[in-house]
């Protein structure tokens, strides 16, 4: 028994996962689920509104490139999407 628990002690550690494939794509959105889970919720509420101030900045910007350009239509057609 003392050799087994020796040998899962002393294994080599595992080859990183691929980030670029949809196995490393889940862990990394299951790591990063975690990880906000674990957040106190002041830190909580800090990552939520800086999420929310950029979703904000982005509309803003596509709405004020479509009135300039001319083509509201395009660009809330792709805000829709």
């Amino acid at each position: 028994m003392l050799t087994v628990l020796n040998a899962i002690v002393n294994m080599p550690p595992r080859k990183p996962y691929n980030p670029n494939t949809a196995y490393g794509r889940r862990k990394r959105r299951e790591e990063a689920q975690k990880y906000y889970d674990n957040l106190p919720p002041s830190q909580k509420a800090e990552v939520d509104s800086w999420s929310m101030g950029c979703l904000i900045a982005i509309v803003i910007i596509v709405l004020l490139i479509g009135f300039i350009s001319g083509n509201m239509r395009g660009a809330v057609k792709w805000l829709s999407h």
